[in-house]
């Protein structure tokens, strides 16, 4: 508090110290994905986690963000508790010490180790296979949520665009696909050894990519799980057809062939990619319980 031009000024001065102001980025988000957590937003927060790792490539940091996390939500419980104490309203004052036991309970919650596991969504273009992904990542594993892997996306990234940039037909060359799948297992094992779960989003056309990423799963100790979503090749057009805003580049005519190339014999689990999203998405979480893979109640 200053006297600022003849008026009493209140002031943080935080950013004047870079000793104090420097902070690690990921330390920083971890304040607003445990918020959006608290307030039964897990959508929201694993998309702001998916969108920050696409930005940062902070893969190594994943690690940390439990701990993060939990530091967070420990820090909400101090002052909500402070606050309880100097509040005169018996009312109010109930309401936050409610409030700094639920942060408290979360951040021993955070803390919890949980069995990660690889997934792997694939199909023809347009089948649905972000949508399922979106859907099932706030599910799976530690909070946030799992790590998704979408294929769209990183070929972009390796090409240093955006991921609305468009690229034409002749950027999809052989060994730009083979430089994208190889980026995808290595980010998928990085996140399976920090102890995340991993959706990988790609079409997996190609048997060889399809066990090169259960092989991942192999190496790191952990669960896989693969899905495979099959649908009418007017399902497929019609879809692709009506995006907007989207990362894939795929056109009607890429979808024509895809059919026609084939993906030869797919041993994941199939689901009906024609009925809605939520009974896609309940028929993975049925799957995954078969295979003991746990997934949380939805919001």
């Amino acid at each position: 508090m200053v006297l600022l031009d003849g008026q009493p000024t209140l002031f943080d001065a935080v950013e004047f110290n870079d000793e104090i102001a420097c902070i690690d980025v990921l330390y920083d988000l971890a304040f607003l994905l445990m918020d959006l957590w608290h307030r039964r937003l897990p959508s929201h927060a694993n998309a702001v986690l998916n969108s920050y790792l696409i930005e940062s490539r902070d893969w190594e940091g994943l690690s940390l963000l439990p701990l993060f996390l939990s530091c967070r939500a420990a820090v909400r419980a101090k002052t909500s508790a402070t606050a309880a104490s100097l509040q005169r309203e018996p009312e109010a004052a109930r309401e936050l010490q409610q409030a700094a036991r639920e942060y408290l309970d979360m951040a021993d919650l955070l803390l919890r180790r949980e069995q990660p596991c690889v997934v792997a969504i694939g199909g023809f273009s347009g089948s649905g296979k972000s949508t399922l992904a979106r859907g099932l990542a706030p599910l799976l594993g530690r909070i946030p949520g799992a790590v998704v892997l979408r294929t769209d996306e990183i070929r972009k990234q390796l090409q240093g665009l955006s991921s609305l940039d468009r690229l034409e037909q002749d950027d999809y060359t052989p060994h730009a696909s083979e430089a994208v799948y190889a980026t995808v297992r290595r980010r998928a094992c990085i996140t399976a050894r920090a102890g995340h779960s991993v959706i990988v989003d790609a079409t997996f056309t190609d048997a060889r990519e399809r066990t090169a990423l259960e092989q991942v799963a192999a190496d790191t100790s952990v669960p896989f799980v693969g899905f495979w979503l099959e649908a009418g090749p007017a399902t497929l057009i019609n879809r692709v057809e009506r995006r907007q805003a989207d990362a894939s580049d795929a056109t009607t005519d890429v979808v024509r062939l895809q059919l026609a190339k084939g993906a030869g014999t797919v041993h994941w689990h199939q689901l009906d990619a024609s009925e809605t999203p939520d009974s896609i998405l309940e028929r993975a979480r049925i799957c995954l319980a078969e295979q003991q893979v746990v997934t949380r109640p939805r919001a």
